[in-house]
């Protein structure tokens, strides 16, 4: 699906989610199934993100690849990472600290591959048509959030609210569909390692219903550490000296 589809949705959401809050305002009882009196509650949630990596070429990127000896790729002179869209689902446990701080786990299972594309100068020793490569990340990831949120006094039926923290991601993608060792070197996989921490930051509103609570968030990643695996050395990961990735997300929370 087209990113302007997800925006449209998330936007449409704001708007009804806003007109339904007006309305409750003007009623006497407080809305949202007494969610925030729990000490410990539960929720599920849905995510649309759109990533990239942020890359970190060798002084020398722009040399010719060698395997055994062999020139595998001619010079290279443009690598860049499009965008990408994915999706997630998730659940939600969030502890009450305070009346404005809660803690909360926010375990989700993510479906977002990735591509890095390269272009290279003509070549006349190997595949002299092949200028435009791009070589796929496998990707479908179990985040591990740990967040604290710092809440605004309830207004009504519905409270701003800042979220930050860190997380763990671990690629669940199999190992027979990361394997590249008989592949030729055009079908090789640039391969990131398996695991890594990154830490996030984001803004979101709870709007307050008849018996459940709605929050639609905003959110930046940003990974710590080298996400490249140099391990197996190909023409992909072979001029890259750094890989890090980072996404905006777009969430609705349902506690």
């Amino acid at each position: 699906m087209k990113p302007a589809f997800f925006a449209y949705t998330f936007i449409l959401a704001l708007l009804v989610s806003a007109t339904a809050t007006a309305q409750q305002q003007r009623r006497p009882q407080r809305w949202g199934g007494g969610v925030d009196d729990e000490r410990l509650h539960f929720g599920f949630s849905f995510h649309y993100l759109s990533a990239d990596y942020k890359i970190t070429l060798k002084p020398d990127w722009q040399q010719p690849y060698e395997e055994g000896g062999v020139p595998v790729a001619d010079s290279l002179y443009g690598v860049r990472a499009p965008f990408q869209q994915g999706l997630g689902l998730g659940l939600l446990a969030d502890l009450k600290l305070s009346e404005n701080a809660n803690l909360r786990f926010t375990p989700n299972l993510v479906f977002s591959n990735k591509t890095v594309d390269y272009r290279y100068t003509p070549n006349t020793i190997v595949n002299s048509h092949e200028r435009d490569l791009s070589a796929l990340v496998r990707a479908t990831y179990i985040d591990l959030p740990l967040l604290f949120k710092f809440k605004s006094d309830r207004k009504g039926n519905y409270r701003g609210y800042l979220i930050g923290g860190g997380k763990y991601s671990l690629n669940v993608v199999s190992g027979k569909r990361y394997n590249d060792r008989d592949k030729v070197p055009l079908e090789k996989l640039l391969k990131t390692k398996p695991g890594y921490f990154s830490y996030e930051a984001g803004i979101g509103f709870d709007l307050y219903f008849d018996y459940f609570k709605m929050s639609p968030e905003i959110r930046w990643v940003q990974s710590v550490g080298n996400l490249l695996d140099a391990r197996e050395p190909n023409m992909y990961n072979h001029p890259i000296e750094r890989l890090m990735l980072r996404n905006f997300q777009v969430s609705l929370f349902f506690e």
